[in-house]
């Protein structure tokens, strides 16, 4: 079970960091630079969670998974998306196939 006030404590301290002085936070220096940079650390992060989990050490990979989720949230942030609004995405998927949306969205395109 997802300790809820854990991810929202860490929501609050993420958005907290949005002003704060870059060369004291990195929070900060994520939020205040480019989205190229959010992005390439989660590339970094997916990559040494796929090598954790490569290693079937768990200990990695749930450090692995924090970075990613942590990453995660930051560029949520900085492109103004809360995640209540992924989780709304989500539940709104509950009860469709993976395939039939998947087909839907390139019938959309």
């Amino acid at each position: 079970m997802i300790k809820e006030n854990g991810l929202c404590r860490t929501i609050k301290v993420i958005q907290s960091r949005k002003n704060a002085d870059k060369s004291k936070s990195y929070v900060a220096s994520l939020l205040q630079g480019s989205e190229e940079r959010i992005l390439k650390k989660l590339t970094e992060e997916t990559t040494e969670l796929i090598l954790a989990v490569n290693s079937q050490q768990a200990s990695e990979m749930v450090h692995e998974a924090a970075d990613l989720l942590f990453h995660y949230l930051v560029l949520l942030e900085k492109v103004n998306i809360s995640l209540e609004e992924v989780t709304d995405e989500l539940l709104s998927r509950e009860g469709v196939s993976g395939f039939q949306e998947k087909r839907e969205r390139k019938e959309k395109s």
